[in-house]
Parts: structure tokens; C-alpha cells; sequence
């Protein structure tokens, strides 16, 4: 019987989309082709995707924008997928991907931050260095711009 339960438990292990792009470093403009890449789930269970764009601090994630929703996470002609990227403030390196699997969120996936830049290529500076229990990961909150905004 131990055997079983080890055995379905590293099932449940595998049972996972994995986020493999972006990473930190990359950087999008405004406006343009935002790319996001992962290896697929292997189990069949993650079926009904949901991709969130999102800021914050690891404690206090906060999501900018739905991206796409109800993706088939094992289907492999889908990663890399491309969506434009939105003008948002600030334009800054403190954004990242949130994978769901229906509304297990729970078993969220994330990637590493990323820049989005304005369609000139300009960024500024994340608001935060450190995480609060002291991780090197700068960080910031940035929302969508609406038609309008002028800050």
C-alpha cells in the first residue's frame, strides 16, 4: 500500500504546466508581441488554462489583465503563445505570468518578472528592490492604462 500512495503522489507531482519564458531580463513593448512559453502538462489534467498578467510582491500578487482563458495546457502547438502587450504604468521590469487550471488556484504556475516598455523602448527603475523577507526580486504594482490616462 505505501508503494501506491508513493506512486500516485508523484503523479500529482508531474501534473503541472510549467512556465519556462519570460524571464527576467526580457522585455516587451507596449503595443507589440508579448510572448509567453511553457512545457506543456504531461498528465492531461491541465485543461482549462487561464493566463493572468500580474504585479506585486510575492506576498501581495495582484493581476493586471486576463490574457487568455480556457487554453488546453497539454496541447504543444500553443506554447510559444503571443498576445500584444498593454500600456501599462509604470513601464517597468515588475511583471509576470499567473497560470490556473480552471479555479484551482492553488496549484498556480508563475514566470519571473519582465519589462514592459513603452513603444519607445523607455523603463523605469522597479519601486521596490527586495521582497519582504528580504529576496533580491524588485517588485512594483502597475495597472493597465486606460484610453485617457495621461499619468
Amino acid at each position: 500500500l505505501p508503494l501506491v500512495v508513493l506512486v500516485a503522489s508523484a503523479g500529482l507531482v508531474l501534473a503541472q504546466l510549467t512556465p519556462t519564458a519570460p524571464s527576467p531580463g526580457d522585455s516587451f513593448v507596449a503595443g507589440g508581441a508579448c510572448t509567453i512559453d511553457w512545457k506543456p502538462d504531461q498528465s492531461n489534467q491541465w485543461t482549462n488554462v487561464t493566463i493572468y498578467l500580474m504585479s506585486g510582491s510575492n506576498d501581495n500578487m495582484t493581476r493586471v489583465s486576463t490574457v487568455s482563458s480556457g487554453l488546453d495546457g497539454t496541447d504543444t502547438s500553443l506554447s510559444p503563445y503571443s498576445w500584444t502587450c498593454p500600456s501599462v504604468h509604470p513601464y517597468s521590469a515588475i511583471y509576470f505570468y499567473q497560470f490556473t487550471n480552471g479555479d484551482d488556484e492553488q496549484a498556480s504556475a508563475w514566470t519571473t518578472r519582465f519589462t514592459i516598455a513603452s513603444p519607445d523602448g523607455d523603463s523605469e527603475p522597479p519601486e521596490h528592490d527586495t521582497q519582504s523577507n528580504g529576496d533580491a526580486i524588485p517588485w512594483g504594482t502597475g495597472d493597465v492604462v486606460s484610453e485617457g490616462r495621461t499619468s
